[in-house]
């Protein structure tokens, strides 16, 4: 089958099961202007997958063609259901034609958008292969899930376990691998452009509502106009670094600024005299994701940096791991979340008489079925992505509340108690609805540290942030200014500023409670001769101080870089006050008997709405400079990487809607020209990285296009991918995938060639990537109690004692080849028994039926 056609096929798989989803998506999302068309792709998806999963995981579907055909046949159900309750066929048709234009821009740039990323991804080299990030890993899942008849999937780097890690983006993978009958390593390269696809047209929703929602403008050219310039802001622009890669490139920039600035390895670059940074090293754009440098309270480089990933960046590497198969998902629930605070400000005033501890009655009266579908999005990013599902959680709680301040004009205990209670609610129920992936689910989390190295320095954060800190930061003090005329208070009064001070006491208090609590832990641990596990992590950071010396030696450093800090403090204090003119509509400081003002015409819901995304992207990218989650690492990398990504949507999502509250409700003048051509400069600045990367990942679309991810391995090593054909020829669709043993990779040597039978068939192996399963489990228990036995079926002369552990391990089928030789050797040479690689090898002839034989590498089947 041609790419051109496998990516039609796609196109219109997505576009049906769009189509399905449609009247659903209309009635769950009528309280926004455009009654969510832009988010019915992806929420179609989603529930085909979620039944698919649910019935696979109880027993009631089969994980095959007609397990989805079943799913699919919900999903109309329900939109047959949703479309009775709006109204039929004739407001629907209504509802499309008054959203024409919109509609035409959103198929035109998810069409665009996949056709370009799928043409990315047939030229780019550097496809599915052990040392191209997390490929391998992703691949096997792939194919785990689409050889497990139900469900959880069975683990393919851990034989007789499943899968311990958040797998529902590759369940979803699944279904359109299976429903368009690609082989995997085509459905792994064209699901990664139509992320793409989703992301883009998903943040054009978002704010194409937002601005549509403005009680002032909103007319479809401007909202269209930013929906697209939203879109790019999330999912084509790059960060700064791609600058001065190009700046380096060049040769303008100086030896002191690159030991100023300090970005890991950009002193290595090679300058070359030409703009294009590739010139040097086509690998130059893996830089941008490591942008922060971390130092331990000695002042020495930690060895593990920060990743800074952002969506481009992700789409770009090109691996299809859970931070970026959530991403179209997280944008559904930010547009459910607006939805949201738009439903509650349409509520009349005292609509809510029901017991504040009853989400489903206080919140949702009537409407049980929106409740669930609202747990059940949510829900799902902890099932995607699990790190997403508390963030977005709180942007719905906020939102919730928001409207019912602006609507009662009352920030009271009643309203802190439903919120809470929602918040409560959606969680447990999405807890609920996903319980077979948390009853079998273990993490390597190990709760939350307080982070007392050195802080990240501003220059680094602005590399990173510095378009929406520069957007941003012009547009809260203008956005502050207006609104305190309209409600006649000075914005740089005592408000603002105690706002910011109390800002900065949150912030130190809960950090001093943070230690405080680790302190206690650890004392009572000590106490009780169990010391933590942390303990031995963080004391080489620390250098061998004591607590004391340490806390003393960490508050310094941050009083002589305090700047990060009091910049994002003060952003947040502006965004506060914002809120808060916007939220209540009275001057601020008046108490409740005095008569409210009334709320300025612009203090919208979409305008809230925005404040609350400044809000929680700030607060997240400011709070990894006070905890940090714990983990195998034992540093802050995966809380950066995890809350900086979420960052970067809510921000560049907000700053695409105050570029237009500026060009639409600012008062025209001289400061404002120059902020809006600021901003313009700033933008082309984070597109360098776009546009060099592009064409630099694609080889300048030099090579011969493959949309088949696997090809490289294919082409590369033809004697195991016959081997692996073979082996998936031996499939019995509906059937358990028979288990190999192949050799090992080292613990901590992962991102290598072994484990290459079992990604690419999804047959569990004994052991595949060991490190990574001490990841996704918290501990190498069992792939320690498996190691011994790996090497001595391998490397043992003794027929009968390699047959006893085979059967011992339930092995169908072994591989030999040239991962193992080398295996045995080494094993046989550094071991702690010498043995005899011939004799290792030869014992399986005499024990085992050799099935497959071609060039270097023979499956024998064991008996």
């Amino acid at each position: 089958m041609s790419d051109i056609l496998q990516i039609f096929i796609w196109w219109l798989l997505v576009q049906l099961i769009g189509l399905l989803a449609l009247p659903a998506a209309q009635w769950i999302f009528r309280w926004l202007p455009a009654r969510g068309y832009a988010f019915a792709k992806p929420l179609g998806l989603l529930l085909v997958s979620y039944v698919l999963w649910l019935g696979a995981s109880a027993g009631f579907l089969r994980n095959d063609l007609g397990g989805i055909l079943a799913a699919l046949a919900a999903l109309a159900a329900f939109s047959a259901w949703a479309l009775r309750r709006e109204g039929g066929f004739e407001a629907l048709r209504n509802n499309l034609r008054e959203n024409r234009a919109m509609i035409l821009a959103v198929e035109a740039l998810f069409t665009l958008a996949l056709i370009a990323w799928a043409a990315l991804r047939a030229y780019a080299t550097f496809k599915i292969a052990p040392a191209g990030g997390e490929k391998f890993m992703e691949m096997a899942f792939l194919n785990a899930v689409l050889n497990s008849p139900e469900f959880p999937p069975l683990d393919p780097w851990l034989s007789g376990y499943a899968i311990s890690y958040y797998y529902f983006g590759y369940v979803m993978m699944a279904v359109l691998t299976r429903l368009s009958g690609a082989a995997p390593g085509v459905g792994f390269d064209l699901y990664d452009a139509l992320l793409f696809a989703l992301t883009l047209s998903g943040a054009f929703g978002i704010v194409y509502n937002l601005v549509k929602g403005q009680l002032e403008g909103g007319r479809s050219g401007s909202a269209i106009s930013y929906g697209l310039l939203g879109a790019a802001l999330v999912g084509v622009m790059g960060n700064l670094e791609g600058l001065l890669e190009s700046l380096r490139a060049r040769g303008l920039l100086s030896d002191g600024f690159l030991v100023w600035i300090d970005i890991p390895d950009l002193e290595q670059a090679v300058v070359s005299g030409s703009w294009a940074p590739d010139n040097g090293s086509w690998l130059w754009w893996w830089r941008a994701s490591r942008v922060i440098q971390d130092y331990d309270l000695a002042g020495n480089a930690l060895g593990v940096s920060p990743i800074t990933e952002f969506p481009f960046f992700s789409f770009l590497l090109g691996d299809n791991h859970p931070h970026k198969l959530a991403l179209p998902f997280v944008l559904l629930a930010i547009a459910l979340a607006f939805n949201l605070l738009r439903r509650q400000l349409s509520l009349p005033p005292g609509e809510e008489r029901a017991a504040w501890w009853n989400p489903l009655r206080a919140v949702f009266p009537g409407e049980t079925a929106l409740f669930l579908i609202y747990a059940l999005c949510i829900g799902a990013l902890g099932f995607l992505n699990t790190w997403d599902m508390p963030i977005y959680l709180g942007l719905a709680t906020l939102a919730y509340g928001a409207g019912r301040w602006s609507q009662t004009r009352r920030l009271d205990m009643d309203l802190l108690k439903r919120s809470a209670a929602l918040a409560v609610g959606l969680l447990l129920a999405g807890l609920l609805l996903y319980f077979y992936f948390y009853v079998g689910f273990s993490s390597q989390a190990g709760g939350i540290l307080p982070y007392v190295f050195p802080p990240t320095r501003l220059p680094q954060y602005f590399v990173i942030f510095g378009v929406f800190v520069v957007i941003l930061g012009g547009f809260l003090p203008l956005y502050l200014v207006r609104r305190s005329r309209d409600a006649q208070e000075p914005p740089l009064r005592p408000p603002l500023l105690k706002t910011w001070g109390a800002v900065v006491a949150a912030c130190l208090g809960l950090f001093a409670v943070v230690l405080l609590l680790m302190g206690a832990v650890a004392l009572a641990a000590q106490l009780a001769g169990r010391p933590l596990a942390s303990e031995a992590m963080l004391q080489n950071a620390l250098r061998g101080m004591s607590p004391g010396e340490a806390l003393g030696v960490s508050l310094l450093t941050r009083l002589q870089n305090p700047w990060l800090f009091l910049t994002l403090t003060f952003l947040l204090a502006l965004c506060l006050s914002g809120l808060a003119l916007a939220v209540r509509g009275r001057r601020p400081g008046e108490d409740e008997r005095t008569p409210a003002v009334p709320a300025p015409e612009c203090a919208s819901s979409s305008e809230v709405f925005s404040l609350l995304l400044v809000l929680c992207g700030l607060a997240l990218t400011l709070s990894t400079e006070f905890v940090y989650l714990r983990d195998v690492f034992g540093v802050r990398m995966n809380t950066i990487f995890k809350f900086y990504y979420q960052g970067w949507v809510l921000l560049a999502l907000a700053s695409a809607c105050a570029l237009y509250w500026v060009s639409s409700a600012a008062r025209p003048g001289i400061g404002v020209r120059v902020y809006q051509a600021l901003c313009t400069l700033m933008i082309a600045a984070g597109m360098v990285y776009p546009a060099f990367g592009y064409f630099s990942r694609a080889e300048y679309f030099q090579s011969t296009p493959d949309l088949d991810g696997a090809s490289s391995i294919a082409s590369s090593n033809p004697d195991d991918w016959a081997a692996i054909e073979w082996l998936r020829a031996q499939l019995i669709p509906g059937e358990p995938p028979p288990v190999i043993l192949e050799a090992p990779a080292d613990q901590y040597a992962s991102y290598n060639y072994e484990g290459r039978i079992s990604t690419f068939t999804g047959m569990p192996t004994l052991l595949g990537w060991g490190g990574h399963q001490s990841q996704w489990r918290g501990n190498y228990e069992e792939p320690a109690r498996r190691e011994p036995e790996i090497e001595m079926i391998y490397t043992t002369a003794d027929a009968g004692q390699a047959l006893d552990l085979l059967l011992k391990w339930n092995v169908d089928y072994v591989i030999v080849g040239s991962p193992e030789l080398q295996y045995i050797q080494e094993k046989c040479t550094l071991g702690s028994s010498p043995c005899s690689p011939t004799r290792a090898v030869q014992k399986f002839d005499q024990a085992l039926e050799p099935v497959f034989r071609q060039g270097s590498v023979t499956i024998y089947q064991v008996p």
